[in-house]
């Protein structure tokens, strides 16, 4: 079955995660007459939107056969970075774009660099240039500090009925990243690397820098998740992105993802990250602890890895 066929097919895991989303949103609606409020499903959406963003970069980079545990460092530090920069400006506010976009971007070729060239596993690449990256963060800053323009806060809280700005833009990048593995032949090759790399070099496909080119794309949206998190806050906080690292990992396995690379999608993950977006507020009407969330995210994680764990790559 070619490359495309395996990416775009439903997949019975999807209809699993659907099955579990409904029954989540049917205990909403016991637990709490505003859970199913179009105010709180607007809500639920707006605090879904940065996990989205690097989620979809985490299956990018898993599919590969890789993994990214640098978005913990990286969004504190980028969150620093572009609220230290943007200040109260169109002008500042254009200059941190670019600059965050550009130390994404680095930040993700000099991951898949060492990965690739230098033969480092990738878990060990980021997760040290993840640790880098937060102490970075805090030699800038230790508390929240500089500011973005009103407008551009306003943007990242403003909505069109009950979807968020933020929303409409993860569908538009859903849809542009599914259609690039579908469609593109970069996206061939990212399955072919994470389904045999082995076998990928030996047809003739640049591995090296094909890796080089994901870990880079993956920088890049974190970048994105990185100024729209400032966009919310307001300021820069150098710990933003703590925790972001695994919890990346959610989605993209609980959507049926194999972490070992070559079958997956972002449909999956998409549909991961709503399950996990209403677990949590549903989680929150009921008044249970946000420390039993990570419990309960824990809990999910391995028993979704055990679950693809016998399943091969068939």
């Amino acid at each position: 079955m070619s490359t495309i066929a395996r990416a775009t097919r439903a997949q019975p895991v999807h209809l699993v995660v659907v099955a579990l989303i409904a029954i989540v949103f049917v205990i909403g609606i016991s637990a709490s007459d505003r859970f199913a409020t179009p105010l709180n499903m607007a809500n639920v959406q707006d605090q879904m939107v940065a996990l989205a963003i690097v989620a979809l970069a985490q299956t990018i980079v898993i599919l590969s056969g890789g993994i990214d545990l640098s978005y913990a460092g990286a969004l504190s530090f980028l969150c620093v970075v572009f609220a230290a920069i943007a200040g109260d400006t169109t002008g500042t506010l254009l200059l941190a774009m670019a600059a965050v976009v550009a130390l994404g971007i680095l930040i993700g070729m000099i991951n898949g660099g060492i990965t690739a060239y230098v033969g480092v596993h990738p878990l060990i690449t980021t997760l040290g240039s993840s640790t880098i990256l937060a102490g970075a963060a805090l030699l800038i800053t230790r508390q929240p500090s500089g500011s973005v323009p009103l407008f551009f806060e306003d943007f990242t809280y403003g909505r069109l009925g009950v979807v968020p700005y933020g929303m409409m833009f993860v569908i538009a990048l859903y849809l542009l990243i599914g259609f690039m593995l579908w469609r593109t032949t970069f996206g061939t090759r990212i399955f072919a690397i994470g389904d045999n790399e082995a076998a990928a070099a030996v047809s003739g496909l640049p591995v090296k820098q094909t890796k080089v080119a994901i870990y880079a794309l993956s920088g890049l949206l974190c970048a994105v998740a990185a100024m729209y998190m400032t966009g919310r806050f307001g300021v820069g906080d150098p710990r933003a992105g703590v925790g972001f690292d695994l919890r990346s990992i959610t989605p993209v396995i609980v959507g049926g993802t194999l972490l070992a690379g070559g079958k997956g999608g972002v449909l999956g993950t998409a549909l991961a990250v709503i399950l996990l977006a209403f677990l949590a507020n549903v989680l929150n009407f009921m008044n249970i602890s946000s420390y039993y969330q990570w419990i309960a995210e824990g809990l999910i994680i391995i028993a979704a890895v055990s679950f693809f764990a016998g399943k091969g790559k068939s």
